[in-house]
């Protein structure tokens, strides 16, 4: 029995190739894949800024709409009770009627008498620091901050002709136009400007 061997076998494939003989990425592939992640990092922290401006804005845009209101709602619940006068007090009424400050009076407790301390003897004005103030008894030491950052506060003064009237005694309405401006980030401002006509139902003849 004859056994040939064959003497072209060949040899036994590698298959742990050394690391010069893997595949691999080229430099100019790991640049091109950083740059490329670099860009996507990029737009994402753009989105995020783009993102947490609108958040912001549409909060400051609520709150300015919120207090604006809150001010005009104020201000018309007490200038509504103006000369409310059930033991017809002599002189009360509209004490100040000016284009940025109202003054009245009334009787809130009904014991004749316009005492000092009983929110009787109110004002509201714009100051020097763009605060709405309620004041009380005339006096400056009393003054209340009510809201802050407010552009613009206006009334005017409407007589029973439905005319524009300076004369104290002929006032039945007042319109109050209350501006806010609130800084909301980056050198921008959000404005809302509310107004409204009170009728002074104690005021009518």
């Amino acid at each position: 029995m004859i056994i040939k061997f064959n003497q072209h076998i060949r040899p036994a494939k590698n298959i742990f190739p050394l690391a010069s003989e893997a595949d691999g990425f080229t430099v100019a592939e790991l640049v091109l894949a950083l740059a490329m992640m670099m860009m996507v990092m990029a737009a994402m922290i753009s989105l995020l800024i783009s993102l947490n401006r609108s958040y912001t804005t549409q909060n400051v845009t609520a709150g300015v709409q919120q207090v604006t209101r809150a001010g005009i709602d104020i201000m018309t619940r007490d200038i509504r009770m103006a000369g409310l006068n059930p033991l017809k007090i002599n002189q009360i009424g509209i004490l100040e009627a000016s284009v940025d400050k109202i003054r009245f009076q009334h009787d809130a407790n009904g014991n004749g008498t316009i005492e000092s301390d009983q929110d009787e003897d109110i004002a509201y004005l714009l100051n020097r620091n763009h605060q709405l103030i309620r004041q009380k008894d005339g006096n400056s030491r009393s003054n209340k901050s009510l809201i802050n950052h407010v552009e613009d506060l206006t009334f005017r003064y409407v007589d029973r002709k439905d005319e524009e009237t300076s004369i104290l005694e002929d006032i039945q309405s007042v319109e109050i136009s209350l501006m806010v401006r609130e800084p909301a980030g980056n050198n921008k401002f959000i404005s809302r400007t509310y107004s409204t006509r009170v009728i002074c139902r104690n005021l009518v003849n």
